[in-house]
């Protein structure tokens, strides 16, 4: 049996694959707890975390620009993360 051999650019397109599922997740999470902090009067946590969550945003759009700079998303990757 022969394991197929990724090429650093192929295993690079499925870590970026990879990194935008994860902090799409990740993202949906930290907004719901802004949402809770926010409920509890507590403003000024609401907005830090709403501003990690604007930063991730900026970070994903990065991330996006370089997997299409690559060739797009990585082949099979079908991984997916769950609470």
């Amino acid at each position: 049996m022969t394991e197929k051999q990724y090429s650093e650019i192929e295993k690079l397109r499925l870590l970026l694959t990879h990194w935008l599922q994860h902090n799409e997740d990740h993202g949906k999470e930290y907004a719901k707890w802004a949402a809770v902090a926010r409920e509890a009067g507590e403003s000024t946590a609401a907005e830090c975390i709403e501003q990690a969550v604007d930063l991730l945003a900026k970070a994903d759009r990065a991330f996006e620009k370089a997997l299409t700079s690559i060739g797009g998303p990585g082949k099979g990757h079908q991984h997916h993360h769950h609470d």
